[in-house]
């Protein structure tokens, strides 16, 4: 009887350290609120009310991601950034937001089930299968945006490098261009210009080109980004025309695009045989042979009464 307390209170004495730790280390200020609070004590209020109203669910992600598991996470941090999911925590909050919709269901299907004394052998199936279903929609949801933001920065780059041929033509330097295909296409929602304006603020922050420009291809997947790149690269080093070498580069990307649209377009009648077949021709047939059959099995009535 005393073992039995002395590991009950054991045990309540480690839960209370592990929720107030884990609580303390969620609600802590950060650094920067700190020293914004020190100098500004008014707008230290106001930055610490924002940073606790839009990184408190980030931070509990991030601690139940801190102890899943998912693979690599070098990995893993490639297929987000891939996405445009970016950031110091990016990997961790991913982490936490998969685990908590595999096993959140999965909780959510066993718990009644077990609590009502339900077999343990169905209720055990059903939420591996609802936890299975959640790891796999999240792992799909990231590579669906992957491929989209992909397909959306490969679509864009030629009309980019024809606004950055007229840059150049006008005057602008390399740099200043595209700092200035950054700020125009940003405002416009544009993947591929939020991409060239985080291209100018590290040339601006005093990254090297070449280093900036491969980072460029190197974040986002693009194999067009990654061979724009090396040719921006070589013809600067080489002391090309850097105007003549874009408007070749773009030339080439619309012929690609363009033979990637009649590729997807003699692609499209396969495609449609399988809905055409299971959904469309069921349908004709009964339409076409209905009133036919029924006709015979008239006759064959009228044949067997006779």
């Amino acid at each position: 009887m005393v073992i039995v307390l002395i590991l009950t209170l054991f045990t309540f004495g480690i839960v209370a350290t592990a929720i107030v730790s884990g609580w303390y280390w969620v609600s802590a200020e950060s650094p920067v609120a700190q020293r914004l609070k020190t100098l500004v004590p008014e707008l230290g209020a106001q930055a610490k009310a924002k940073q606790k109203g839009q990184s408190l669910t980030e931070r509990f992600l991030a601690v139940v991601g801190g102890y899943s598991f998912g693979g690599s996470r070098n990995s893993l941090a490639q297929r987000l950034s891939h996405a445009g999911i970016r950031g110091p925590r990016a990997v961790t909050i991913f982490l936490g937001v998969r685990t908590v919709a595999s096993f959140g269901p999965a909780l959510l299907v066993i718990v009644p089930k077990i609590s009502s004394g339900k077999p343990l052998g169905n209720a055990l199936l059903l939420a591996g299968a609802m936890w299975m279903w959640g790891h796999v929609m999240v792992n799909l949801w990231l590579r669906v945006r992957g491929s989209r933001r992909i397909r959306e920065l490969t679509n864009a780059l030629p009309d980019t490098l024809d606004l950055m041929v007229t840059c150049l033509e006008a005057g602008l330097g390399l740099n200043a261009t595209i700092a200035r295909i950054g700020d125009e296409r940003a405002q416009l929602d544009d993947p591929l210009g939020r991409e060239f304006a985080q291209v100018s603020f590290e040339l601006r922050s005093g990254r090297t080109r070449e280093d900036a420009l491969r980072g460029l291809g190197d974040r986002n997947g693009v194999e067009d980004l990654k061979s724009l790149a090396g040719l921006i690269i070589q013809s600067d080093r080489l002391g090309a025309s850097m105007a003549q070498t874009l408007r070749s580069h773009a030339d080439l990307l619309r012929t690609k695009r363009r033979q990637r649209a009649e590729e997807a377009a003699r692609k499209l009648p396969i495609k449609m045989l399988f809905p055409l077949a299971f959904f469309i021709l069921p349908a004709l047939f009964i339409v076409v042979g209905g009133p036919a059959m029924l006709r015979l099995k008239d006759l064959v009535n009228l044949v067997v009464n006779q």
